[in-house]
């Protein structure tokens, strides 16, 4: 999802974003297949909304928060994941 918010790691402006202590994930065979099955069901059209879906489906962290301006989206891809959306 960095790509599609323009979040370059290594761009000075995003320093501020840098300290927040968010880690990148991986998006292996299964997640690819998890994010794939999101789209085919119908669960949601974005490519890139049903690779943050697997991710979160995937991951073992306990809070996950997501910033986004479609939180209707959001909380469709991710459920069953309990997340904090945080409307933009």
């Amino acid at each position: 999802m960095r790509v599609e918010a323009g979040w370059d790691r290594t761009d000075p402006a995003a320093t501020l974003l840098n300290r927040f202590g968010i880690r990148d994930h991986q998006l292996d065979g299964h997640a690819a297949n998890t994010a794939a099955s999101l789209v085919s069901t119908g669960v949601v059209s974005s490519v890139a909304d049903a690779h943050l879906g697997a991710t979160v489906r995937g991951t073992s962290v306990e809070e996950i928060v997501v910033i986004s301006s479609d939180p209707h989206d959001m909380a469709a891809v991710c459920a069953p994941t309990p997340v904090r959306i945080v409307p933009i």
